[in-house]
């Protein structure tokens, strides 16, 4: 379980190359398929590959996991169970 929040700004970016999506990314890299929310105590079916930072630490990069669009659009710090994903560098 990993303390996060949602990265801002971050719509503004495409999918990596050959991904229809971030979630699609998100599926590829972790080899599983998202069914629900990753955020401890949702499960929302309607997901996104979401954009988040990891709450207290001094990593600032970004990662994806699967939230469903109320989370994702979430503005306080929230626990998530779903493995979380780099982001490129290149992005």
């Amino acid at each position: 379980m990993t303390k996060v929040k949602n990265a801002n700004g971050s719509s503004r970016f495409p999918a990596p190359k050959g991904y229809s999506s971030w979630l699609e990314y998100w599926e590829a890299m972790t080899g599983r398929k998202a069914y629900s929310c990753g955020a401890l105590g949702c499960n929302g079916t309607d997901l996104v590959g979401a954009h988040v930072q990891k709450a207290d630490s001094l990593d600032r990069s970004w990662y994806i996991t699967p939230l469903c669009k109320s989370c994702n659009q979430r503005t306080d710090e929230f626990y998530v169970t779903s493995e979380l994903v780099p982001v490129p560098s290149n992005i």
